[in-house]
């Protein structure tokens, strides 16, 4: 437990802990940076769902009183590009934006990390969803391949025709997501690309830091995707390795689809972060296309594939106690204990002296330093085993949790999940925002505590120099040398007490900052859960 503790006469700050889960166990967890970072404040957040709080089309004004209707598309540090209901784009200058639309551009910028605020709520995921004409039309065998939006590479070659479907693939997924209500954004990728590494040998995949229990991981700290060509069912042929009768690209898919969503991996518990991976796994996919229309045959394929063909065997978890499921727990490991931050109030600081006429030394406590939130949370990860997600406990989470992401999205609740997403978001953005102006307010009474006392001393000093004087005259005087009576020196005023700020006086309490328990609130505030997890029929 982190403690700000009392120590004499006021508080001292101590080094704050934050709690920290493997959020995503494949891997080490990402690098952490508080969500919308750059932000003091979300003026524009009303009802929790950025479809509609940061709904890019709105009537835009300029300084000079002019209006604008349009849509934002895009923007930079410097201006924003907009559609007008024609169809035609324009770029305008922020600072010729009012006040309240610059604002609001910052804030859509933030927020357009994690959502697509421009989705239209209308569209509908239906039909079919296909990657481009020629996205792998000109395949060739080899090692090195790119598409649009990734490149992946093998240490064997590959059949020009699984060249092709792989390159169709990757971009079907890739429409997939884009295409899904949730509104996720898509993730920037760290060199241009998304980066797929593929491996002829089970023994390189290993070698790599794949897992013997998972058929495919994506590294988060290196954000690559590592999957064996033995778990996709591509065999060796004269021209390069090929597709065999058990080809299955789902492992593939999964995978991409997290790639895709990077910047979620530690966001949001681990139930969603796989449900959705499983989900846009188990649309019906054939040569490029994704068959929206047939999800719910494909949801089922996909259970009882999981399930080994037998759904009734295994007893799903369920919904409430899934979505409340710690992430280390997800994966069949033991749960963490959380860190609990633990701020107690400050009282007013008063210098006091003791009666002799000696000043007592108030020296300030040394100060402990307050670690960064995303400091700390890289420091305090403990090492991360491999979890066996061939276990039954972790398949029936996965397959659960895939069909409670089903259920919002055919049930048309997805505007309720929205909500939920981006309240894990708004809650560490918040608290991170608060530790942060906390830490900053302590500094700065501490300065003020400390400029007091070293006021204070030095009145103090001049007194007993001034009274050092006065005893030396008094001493003349009483010895005839002087016949000037000597003026008693004033003794120091003590200062009155410094009031304490409002935020270090009555701090948030500890369930305020706690993860545990925003996860159980959260649920309550946003979802409706179905009394248990279904298949489709």
């Amino acid at each position: 437990m982190s403690r700000f503790g009392k120590q004499r006469c006021r508080a001292a700050i101590g080094a704050i802990l934050f709690a920290v889960v493997p959020a995503f166990s494949h891997d080490e967890p990402a690098e952490f940076t508080a969500p919308f970072e750059s932000l003091d404040q979300l003026e524009f957040l009303k009802t929790g769902d950025p479809l509609q709080d940061w709904n890019p089309q709105r009537n835009w004004k300029s300084t000079d009183g002019r209006a604008l209707s349009a849509k934002l598309i895009e923007a930079d540090d410097v201006s924003g590009v907009f559609q007008l209901a024609d169809g035609k784009k324009t770029t305008v200058p922020l600072e010729r934006l009012s006040e309240e639309d610059r604002r609001f551009v910052a804030e859509w910028k933030a927020v357009s990390v994690y959502f697509a605020p421009g989705y239209l709520p209308n569209r509908s995921i239906a039909n079919t969803v296909e990657a481009g004409i020629r996205d792998g039309a000109f395949a060739k065998e080899g090692k090195i391949h790119e598409t649009r939006h990734f490149r992946f590479e093998c240490d064997a070659v590959l059949h020009a025709e699984v060249v092709r479907d792989f390159s169709r693939m990757f971009e079907a997924t890739y429409l997939a997501v884009q295409a899904n209500p949730l509104a996720l954004a898509i993730a920037d990728p760290a060199d241009g690309k998304f980066s797929v590494r593929l491996f002829s040998q089970d023994a390189d995949y290993f070698a790599a830091g794949g897992d013997a229990s998972a058929a495919g991981m994506y590294l988060i700290a290196e954000r690559n995707m590592l999957v064996p060509l033995s778990s996709l069912g591509l065999v060796k042929g004269p021209r390069g390795f090929r597709k065999a009768r058990n080809f299955d690209p789902r492992t593939l898919i999964h995978e991409t689809t997290h790639a895709l969503t990077h910047q979620w991996l530690n966001r949001v518990p681990l139930w969603f972060i796989e449900g959705i991976a499983e989900y846009v796994a188990a649309i019906p996919y054939e040569d490029g296309v994704m068959d929206f229309d047939r999800i719910d045959e494909g949801i089922v394929a996909q259970v009882m594939r999981k399930l080994g063909g037998r759904p009734g065997s295994f007893r799903l978890p369920d919904p409430q106690t899934l979505v409340v499921t710690g992430d280390w727990e997800f994966m069949a490991k033991p749960e963490p204990v959380e860190q609990v931050v633990v701020l107690e109030p400050l009282e007013p600081f008063q210098i006091s002296v003791v009666k002799n006429g000696e000043e007592e030394k108030e020296e300030a406590d040394e100060p402990v330093e307050m670690v960064a939130p995303e400091k700390e949370m890289a420091e305090m990860i403990p090492p991360i085993e491999p979890p066996d997600e061939s276990g039954p406990e972790v398949v029936t989470r996965y397959v659960a949790s895939m069909l409670l992401v089903h259920h919002f999205i055919k049930t048309g609740e997805e505007a309720a999940l929205r909500k939920y997403l981006f309240a894990h978001l708004e809650f560490e953005w918040d608290r991170n925002r608060y530790l942060h102006e906390y830490d900053a307010t302590y500094k700065s009474h501490r300065k003020a505590i400390e400029a007091q006392i070293s006021g204070f001393n030095a009145d103090v000093d001049q007194f007993n120099t001034d009274l050092r004087k006065y005893n030396a005259d008094v001493d003349a005087y009483n010895d005839g040398k002087s016949e000037k009576i000597p003026t008693v020196p004033d003794e120091p005023e003590i200062p009155a007490a410094l009031e304490v700020p409002g935020i270090l006086g009555k701090p948030r309490s500890a369930d305020a900052f706690s993860r545990i328990k925003f996860r159980t609130r959260v649920v309550d505030d946003f979802l409706k859960l179905p009394s248990e997890t279904m298949i489709p029929q």
